[in-house]
């Protein structure tokens, strides 16, 4: 298994799971290796796997991929422990090799199919079993809560085995196998207990129940290191099956007494039990997954409303010389796009639109603060300019998450409708001149704002808006959405044909509907592939 580790960038030690054959890395959400980083294009590059060999191809991205500090061209060789580096990211290939064990192959004295299937499980005391198993279903079935019903059955498992001494369940967390539950009959053993890996790996893999009768005096059995230091007498071990025979994880029963042992028919009675713990378990895994869902979904809703606090409505505070209208339209149910706007001490009005990297709440909570900072920040800069180089300075003072903005701030003069603009790596701004014509305001876009710890090199662009002119302002929600192909972007010059000709007259937020509905008719569907903010500034 090959899997690529962050080692740099958000969300170090995140991995990813690489494919046999070829691994897109990009910014869509798709994709094996999705980089939520507005400098990762989004299919950026990508990762192949040829006769146990990996390569690194970069799919003409816009800023570039490199191995081990190298900027790449074509196909490259990729070795286990190389770096890749790609946009704010650092990541190492990792090659996992089959683990191996310590322990030699173990020779159990009997094993036991433990799937559903299995009708010879039943058998054997069939009224017996049956017993138990609706006293069983019955007392679980009145928890839902995972733990206690854990403690529950192996205290149910101890007095229906009186030869167990202690009884454990492991529970399947990804690759991990992790001890959620332990009884014991010793009064003040408090301590985790101890077991073969190679044991509960095996019932679990092939989806069997295991016993050894006399671990010691049984010659079939290859005594390892671990099982000696466990000094059992005998064991039970079966497999918790859910729906579709999905690994839940193991119960373990040991027996540490001498002249005590399990019997066949223990076997087949734990792996009845099993069967009926391990639908019980999964429907209550489900019912916590749903709580959890449920309270993290009100969260977010709550997050969402907090989020459009911030985001003002009161258009009026343009002043007479001018109006205006903003709108954030989130793919999500929060938004990584922000805008702002207030007056300045000295009459000019102050407006920036802003892009946060990332998605979901990272980038919500990084918009909050973004917005915090603008505010305290504006009052004293000399310049648009000069404004996001403090802002850069503010953010990459402390700022643990790697995330960085976009932004176009800008300062309208409603005395001579001019206005100063600076563009931090953000799409150019428009301006719909009174007569239609939709020009592109030409200016660099400079580093983005948060993304290093350098001086932001940027200078003022002033352009002069006649009576009727608009200043457009945009995401590259806009230009990034995709047609019906899934390639084609909807791109600038749509974007210009949307705002422009006969939406001219039309008043800002009728243009701001227009141009959402324009998107809409173009990727053929309502839900939106990323978060889409318009800021319309018109000239009387």
């Amino acid at each position: 298994m090959a899997v690529l580790i962050t080692l740099k960038g958000p969300n170090i030690g995140r991995r990813f799971l690489l494919d046999d054959g070829s691994s897109i890395i990009g910014r869509q959400p798709e994709v094996p290796v999705c980089l939520e980083s507005l400098a990762v294009s989004r299919n950026h590059a990508r990762i192949v796997r040829e006769q146990g060999a990996f390569y690194v191809e970069d799919s003409g991205s816009s800023n570039g991929t490199f191995v081990n500090g190298h900027r790449i061209a074509g196909r490259v060789p990729f070795a286990e422990g190389d770096t890749l580096q790609i946009g704010p990211y650092e990541l190492e290939l990792h090659v996992e090799k089959p683990a191996l064990t310590t322990e030699p192959a173990q020779i159990i004295r009997a094993r036991i199919d433990a799937q559903p299937s299995n009708h010879s499980i039943f058998e054997q005391k069939p009224a017996q079993k049956l017993q138990v198993m609706l006293q069983i279903a019955q007392d679980l079935g009145q928890t839902l809560d995972i733990d206690p019903l854990l403690g529950r059955l192996l205290e149910h498992l101890l007095r229906l085995f009186p030869q167990a001494d202690r009884g454990m369940v492991l529970f399947c967390e990804g690759e991990r196998l992790v001890v959620r539950a332990q009884r014991t009959r010793q009064l003040g053993d408090h301590g985790d207990f101890p077991y073969s890996r190679t044991i509960v790996r095996r019932a679990l893999d092939e989806g069997v129940g295991l016993l050894s009768e006399d671990v010691r005096g049984d010659r079939n059995l290859v005594l390892s290191a671990t099982l000696v230091s466990l000094n059992l007498r005998s064991f039970l071990c079966v497999p918790l099956l859910g729906w579709e025979n999905r690994r839940l994880g193991i119960i373990q029963l040991d027996c540490l007494r001498p002249n005590q042992a399990f019997r066949q028919e223990d076997l087949e009675m734990l792996a009845a039990i099993a069967l009926q713990a391990g639908v019980v378990l999964q429907n209550a895994a489900y019912h916590a997954d749903r709580i959890r869902e449920e309270r993290l979904h009100q969260e977010i809703l709550m997050a969402r409303d907090i989020q459009q606090m911030f985001l003002p409505t009161e258009f009026g505070l343009v002043g007479p010389g001018a109006e205006l209208f903003a709108q954030c339209l989130p793919a999500r149910e929060v938004s990584g796009d922000l805008y702002d706007f207030f007056r300045l001490t000295d009459g000019r009005f102050a407006f920036f639109i802003g892009d946060v990297s990332g998605k979901g709440m990272s980038a919500a909570l990084f918009m909050i603060a973004v917005r915090t900072l603008a505010r305290h920040l504006a009052p004293s800069a000399v310049g648009a300019a000069d404004f996001l180089q403090r802002l850069n300075v503010a953010l990459t003072a402390d700022n643990p998450t790697y995330l960085y903005v976009t932004m176009i701030f800008g300062i309208f003069d409603g005395k001579d409708g001019s206005v100063v603009l600076a563009n931090g790596g953000h799409p150019p701004p428009l301006i719909r001149r009174a007569d239609g014509r939709v020009e592109v305001v030409p200016m660099k876009p400079g580093l983005m704002i948060g993304s290093a710890p350098v001086p932001v090199r940027l200078t003022d662009t002033r352009v002069d808006l006649a009576p009727g002119d608009t200043l457009i302002l945009y995401t590259d929600g806009y230009l990034e959405a995709t047609g019906g192909d899934g390639k084609t972007e909807f791109g600038i010059d749509r974007l210009r044909e949307a705002v422009g000709g006969a939406r001219t007259p039309l008043a800002l937020e009728g243009c701001a509907t227009e141009t959402a509905a324009a998107i809409r008719r173009y990727t053929g569907r309502d839900e939106l592939q990323d978060d889409q903010t318009l800021v319309l500034l018109r000239r009387r």
